[in-house]
């Protein structure tokens, strides 16, 4: 393709955290570039009705622009947004998450619950990685578009127990091999070497092994379970779901508040420290759960949290959610396009959203978590 050189002024940042730009009534995705900057770039990617161009020529700062604080930026592939001032970084995820509601939700703006975003610790914040292990002691990172690594002493937006899996690299590992290392304010763990890592949330402690998921952020997660479990039990409190169950996150919360708490997921390993963290009321089936929805039998629960994979709810299980008509259920998500794909279709079948809560659980990178309360119509408030 011959290469075009175009100059044009950014509009705003979308989701993946390149800034969007028009020309000639095609979308430009041009990395690094920030909303108001006018930039220089060349197009690598034409597509009809889109392009996309390597990094820019900033001809005109934006006031936004920070200097990276990490001195590996823009080598090491961890962080996107370092460039941003982090203030910048909150307003471009709450316009991701609204125009998400608006174009795949279908929501107008009238329908959107006020909502704010829920900030982090900008740096010091990481608890959980997955670092390639050096020849010779010591870690890095896949350097940013390339499989290079790029070795790392020190992680700035990394816990303190983190970072100390940099300067005590355990001798055992093996050159080249990546494992997860899950980290708090002191101490860390490593895949493979230590059976069960330990976090605390919200004054509970979890436990789990490191390779196992848990959320990447500590700091902002008593707030969001407080966001999540405001209305559990406002109906009943017989029975609750914890669906896509995990280690028990949600699910132990739920036990506080439930005579019975039914876990599901497809990772039977993770269930053994589902049951562990929920408790005796806890209730546990190793399915995914478009298996467990085919065959379920049980009577309809009074709250269900689901906290599905960035791809969102798949057609079934949103059809027996929407068949269901569960008064009060709260949709944890990471990705805010898929979540509002799926409200649609739940609203379609009754649901109405009655809150909506950003949280900021990945500072310097364009992902963020939303929590969206839905209400069975005609439940009342």
């Amino acid at each position: 393709m011959r290469e075009d050189v175009i100059e044009v002024t950014i509009e705003k940042l979308v989701p993946g955290g390149d800034g969007l730009a028009r020309l000639d009534g095609m979308a430009i995705f041009i990395p690094g570039a920030l909303p108001g900057e006018t930039v220089k770039a060349t197009l690598l990617e034409k597509k009809k009705g889109w392009a996309k161009t390597g990094p820019p020529e900033i001809l005109e700062d934006s006031p936004n622009r920070r200097k990276p604080f990490c001195p590996l930026y823009g080598r090491c592939g961890g962080c996107s947004w370092q460039h941003i001032a982090y203030s910048a970084q909150l307003e471009s995820k709450a316009a991701f998450s609204r125009e998400a509601l608006i174009r795949q939700g279908g929501f107008s703006e009238d329908e959107i619950p006020d909502f704010k975003v829920t900030s982090s610790r900008p740096e010091g914040y990481r608890s959980r990685i997955r670092p390639i292990v050096l020849p010779g002691g010591g870690a890095g990172f896949h350097s940013a578009g390339s499989d290079q690594i790029v070795p790392v002493n020190s992680c700035p937006v990394a816990s303190t127990g983190v970072n100390r899996f940099f300067t005590e690299t355990p001798p055992e590992l093996k050159s080249g091999s990546q494992p997860v290392i899950f980290g708090d304010e002191k101490n860390f763990w490593t895949e493979g070497l230590d059976g069960e890592a330990r976090a605390v949330v919200a004054e509970k402690t979890f436990r789990f092994p490191p390779e196992l998921f848990f959320q990447s952020n500590l700091l902002p997660l008593a707030d969001l379970i407080d966001f999540t479990m405001r209305d559990a039990g406002r109906i009943g409190r017989s029975s609750a779901m914890d669906l896509y169950g995990g280690v028990g996150l949600f699910g132990a919360f739920l036990a506080d508040r439930f005579d019975r708490v039914i876990g599901v997921d497809r990772d039977r390993k993770a269930g053994d420290w589902w049951k562990l963290n929920v408790g005796p009321n806890g209730i546990f089936h190793p399915l995914s759960l478009e298996n467990w929805v085919s065959r379920r039998n049980s009577s309809k629960p009074d709250f269900i949290v689901v906290d599905p994979p960035r791809t969102g709810l798949s057609p079934s299980v949103r059809r027996v959610i929407a068949k269901l008509k569960i008064q009060d259920i709260a949709y944890v998500s990471c990705d805010p396009v898929t979540q509002a794909r799926d409200l649609k279709d739940l609203r379609a079948s009754g649901y109405e959203l009655d809150r909506y809560g950003v949280f900021d659980l990945y500072p310097q990178t364009p992902h963020v978590e939303t929590v969206a309360i839905l209400r069975s119509s005609g439940s009342g408030r």
